[in-house]
């Protein structure tokens, strides 16, 4: 089972194989691989996971973002609760992607519009594509 910050699920819908340094892209890809193409279960967190182990903004066990960041997470998180997600601790991505595929574009924009990644659009070209797949 993988920890994961609920906001790393939207961000794995944008993955291009960028990020802030070669280490954190390699240790990204590699999780990403693990959650999104072999579903492996998660738990779900708002706090510093396996993906910031490698984030240059994490200083001594804290992120120098935490603040924003944590907006990101909160927000999906009261998204996922509001469509009927409760439990974190042992969750299929599958069946996470599935409530996130009703996520519209503006509650996507409410959740991600400061992040910095954000005027790139991956992400909500990823969200897109994810919205218009049969079965995840």
């Amino acid at each position: 089972m993988i920890k994961l910050r609920f906001h790393h699920l939207l961000c794995f819908l944008g993955f291009r194989g960028l990020g802030y340094n070669k280490e954190f892209v390699e240790n990204f890809k590699k999780v990403y691989e693990k959650v999104f193409t072999e579903n492996q279960k998660v738990v779900l967190a708002t706090y510093p996971d396996v993906i910031c182990q490698r984030c240059p903004r994490l200083v001594d066990g804290s992120c120098t973002a935490e603040e924003k960041v944590k907006n990101f997470d909160i927000k999906l998180m009261e998204f996922l609760c509001k469509n009927g997600i409760s439990n974190f601790d042992n969750v299929l991505p599958s069946e996470i992607y599935k409530v996130i595929k009703k996520l519209s574009i503006q509650e996507f924009e409410s959740i991600c519009r400061s992040c910095e990644w954000f005027k790139f659009g991956y992400c909500k070209e990823g969200l897109l594509k994810l919205k218009c797949e049969q079965n995840l």
